[in-house]
């Protein structure tokens, strides 16, 4: 017999402000670790796809999504084909300028080698501070890795002893029960980018 009065909710103005809030100052700070193909495969629309979703990342365009990394925040870039080519590294993910430079500046060539570039992703977090940071991996490939070896991934990884998820981000002819036997070791995931790879990413970052 008595009326309910229902909680009202605070404007759309407010809610974002304390998403923003959220994600600049009050969230566990992330590190990842993109592994981006460059192989020869890459070539042509693979490539702008890749450049693209980069930009879009690495920019202030993401803070519309609130996907923006802040200043807190670590960001390795480790471009691959026939092996590991580079490994670039900000300890602000503000401050990704040259990053972004490096990515565009660099043409796809050579082979695909998926797994020596997961070791050395495996390398670059061996001293990591996990309770600072929560760490991953994102592989963005077009291809089948036809260098190095699952095996030797999968032996480096349980060596590490350390819990930190392998996303993959397939667009192309991205083989997909290679990118899932990574998932399924580090607990991770395979999405499909092929027809939209940021809406891909923006799925990646739901889970990290």
């Amino acid at each position: 017999t008595r009326y309910i009065v229902p909680i009202k909710f605070p404007s759309k103005t407010i809610i974002e402000e304390a998403l923003k809030l959220y994600q600049n100052e009050f969230r566990k700070p992330i590190y990842t670790i993109f592994a981006l193909d460059y192989s020869g495969s890459m070539s042509g629309s693979g490539y702008k796809q890749l450049c693209d979703a980069m930009e879009y990342i690495l920019t202030d365009d993401a803070e519309a999504d609130l996907l923006h990394y802040g200043e807190k925040d670590k960001i390795t870039v480790i471009p691959f084909s026939t092996g590991v080519i580079d490994v670039w590294n900000t300890t602000n993910g503000k401050e990704t300028r040259n990053l972004l430079n490096n990515i565009l500046n660099l043409k796809p060539s050579g082979s695909t080698n998926i797994y020596d570039t997961g070791i050395t992703a495996l390398d670059q977090i061996r001293a990591e501070d996990f309770d600072t940071y929560n760490v991953s991996v994102i592989i963005m490939t077009d291809g089948l890795s036809n260098m190095g070896s699952y095996s030797s991934f999968e032996a480096k990884y349980n060596i590490e002893n350390v819990d930190v998820p392998f996303y993959s981000i397939m667009f192309g002819s991205a083989f997909e029960d290679e990118l899932q036997d990574i998932a399924d070791l580090t607990n991770g995931k395979v999405f499909d980018g092929k027809t939209d790879l940021l809406k891909a990413f923006k799925e990646v970052r739901g889970y990290n």
